[in-house]
């Protein structure tokens, strides 16, 4: 049985959010899955994409949780290639809705031009499942 406490615990809209767990998006054909662990600002976990006709995208993320926002690095392997790619997500009660914008490569790592014109995909949001494992 997990016990809550504040440091896996967001408050949001004066209410309180859990936000370790596992969540999923699917649209058509194309699914995500990513779990996630909250200590204290430190946001840790995975993320894997599994689109149609394209070759799995697997990873881990590291960030911070500020505000409503985790701010994280995913740290990932496609078509045998690692990479390292700034992801954004906006935590909507038991909804993590995925940011994106203009990206640039620096210093080997893909990251966002501006995050000021972030524009967040409501339209396939992850919502939180039960974790499988």
């Amino acid at each position: 049985m997990h016990t809550t406490n504040a440091a896996d615990t967001l408050i949001t809209d004066n209410n309180p959010v859990v936000l370790k767990g596992c969540y999923q998006m699917t649209l058509k054909g194309d699914t995500a899955t990513m779990k996630i662990d909250l200590l204290d600002s430190t946001v840790t976990g995975y993320l894997d994409y599994h689109f149609k006709e394209k070759d799995l995208n697997s990873g881990t993320l590291k960030g911070v949780i500020r505000d409503r926002y985790i701010y994280a690095d995913y740290t990932f392997r496609s078509e045998g290639i690692s990479s390292i790619r700034e992801v954004i997500f906006k935590v909507e009660g038991n909804t993590l809705v995925p940011g994106f914008g203009d990206i640039v490569e620096k210093d080997k790592k893909i990251i966002f031009t501006n995050k000021d014109a972030i524009q967040f995909q409501y339209e396939t949001p992850f919502l939180k499942v039960s974790c499988l494992k």
